[in-house]
């Protein structure tokens, strides 16, 4: 199914197309307090499938939060992190859905989306809702979409714009019908997000996640650049980060705050890993030149993470890449 080596406004019409709709989804609607929309108590069943950095973190929020959570991880170090966080888990994906009313997913790459969908998430009962935290390409969430609305049940693509810290405050970025994403709008912003916002239909959300990560790819990888050009003229990059940081400059990003210390202090414990940064940012220059839009820039970022990738850096955090750039040449 997939191995775990590494570390990852609302409109108010949906679409009637059947990778966008379910008959069946209106019949389960939780609200924070574990209630249906006529005030019946009702068992909330959130089921995970993926207990790594974010879908780890999601699970022990609903748990927290007093839903009915079970999760599958293919790890057994997943599992058993996810235990100790107080997550009943499985060994065995398919017995998690059987029967679920929402599942979230949290996996590395967009094969495992498609594995899932074709073994493991058509198992799950008509009705239920699929929302998708991994990022992947649109392309992976629409295939994913109509393949499950021949089972009666709902995908949406939801990738999380916010660091694994932050796990209950993130803005999902939904793509998917705008009836169902209502539905399951409480459940999400009772657990792992702050914001639920439907960008357009299926696929749509993943668009936006692999943009917004390709900002963050040109960033780290600028960072790492401006820091290697300040240490070979002179100036000490601690010296560098601290007075940008400080500045009010128009330059400084919080991302910058968060990653520019830990390149210069050599703290490479990954919040992000390097090698999922360059599967994100590869995605989007996939994307780019399949829809014919212009990138020069993602190209110039994907073949940075590439040399960092190279250096045997993948496993780390994304700010690592200023150790590849320590060990580059001169301007080119």
């Amino acid at each position: 199914m997939w191995s775990r080596s590494s570390s990852s406004s609302v409109e108010s019409t949906s679409s009637s197309s059947p990778a966008n709709s379910s008959t069946h989804a209106s019949t389960w609607t939780p609200t924070p307090t574990g209630k249906n929309s006529e005030g019946t108590v009702m068992a909330a069943q959130i089921r995970v499938l993926g207990l790594g950095t974010m879908g780890g973190r999601s699970a022990a929020r609903a748990a927290s939060a007093g839903y009915d959570v079970r999760g599958f991880d293919p790890s057994p170090a997943a599992r058993e992190a996810a235990e100790a966080a107080g997550v009943p888990v499985s060994d065995d994906a398919a017995s998690v859905v059987a029967d679920a009313g929402l599942i979230l997913v949290s996996v590395p790459k967009p094969e495992h989306v498609r594995a899932l969908a074709a073994e493991v998430l058509v198992k799950a009962p008509a009705g239920a809702v699929v929302i998708d935290l991994s990022t992947i390409d649109p392309g992976t969430a629409r295939t994913a979409a109509a393949e499950l609305a021949e089972h009666g049940v709902t995908y949406v693509d939801a990738p999380v714009l916010g660091r694994p810290a932050t796990c209950g405050s993130w803005t999902l970025v939904c793509g998917g019908p705008a009836g169902v994403i209502d539905t399951v709008r409480p459940a999400l912003t009772s657990t792992v997000a702050a914001r639920v916002v439907r960008v357009g239909e299926t696929g749509a959300g993943s668009v936006v996640k692999i943009a917004n990560n390709l900002m963050f790819g040109a960033i780290n990888a600028i960072t790492a650049e401006a820091i290697t050009l300040c240490e070979r003229n002179g100036v000490d990059g601690r010296t560098f980060v601290e007075t940008v940081a400080e500045s009010g400059a128009a330059t400084v990003s919080n991302l910058f705050k968060e990653i520019a210390p830990k390149m210069v202090s050599g703290d490479d414990d990954p919040a992000f890993a390097l090698e999922l940064l360059a599967k994100d940012n590869r995605l989007a220059l996939e994307l780019a030149e399949s829809s014919g839009s212009p990138a020069p820039l993602a190209r110039a970022i994907v073949d940075v993470n590439e040399i960092g990738l190279d250096h045997g850096l993948g496993t780390r955090d994304s700010g690592a890449l200023a150790r590849a750039y320590a060990e580059f040449g001169g301007g080119r």
